[in-house]
């Protein structure tokens, strides 16, 4: 379980790091919100396989699988955002901005509600 919890906070880790990336939107140093989504992305899957493998309760494997699909989906988001964004598809652009502040919200309610649950569950 402390495995788990490692990787969740690890995720959590790895937002608070693609939020601030997102400052550098307008500089040379862009390219630092891809690798972040992309990490993000990855650690997502990390989580999958090891709540797979792992001998938590339904339930909390089934918030951990919600969490890691959540950062599967911010990455997903992020890249039709910067699709239209760089198009100049201002609308549709705007429309995937707020899905992924949606996608936000429920990524970190997942992820207070894995820890929760992973304490919870000894």
């Amino acid at each position: 379980m402390e495995r788990l919890q490692i990787i969740v906070i690890g995720l959590a880790v790895t937002y608070v790091l693609t939020f601030l990336s997102g400052f550098l939107q307008a500089t040379q140093f862009n390219f630092l919100n891809y690798v972040f989504f992309l990490l993000l992305f990855i650690g997502g899957l990390v989580l999958t396989r090891s709540a797979f493998n792992s001998d938590a309760s339904d339930i909390t494997r089934a918030i951990l699988y919600l969490t890691a699909l959540s950062s599967a989906l911010l990455f997903i988001l992020f890249v039709f955002y910067e699709l239209f964004r760089l198009n100049h598809y201002e609308e549709l652009a705007a429309a995937m901005e707020a899905l992924l502040y949606l996608g936000t919200l429920s990524f970190w309610i997942l992820i207070v509600a894995s820890l929760v649950v992973m304490k919870g569950s000894g």
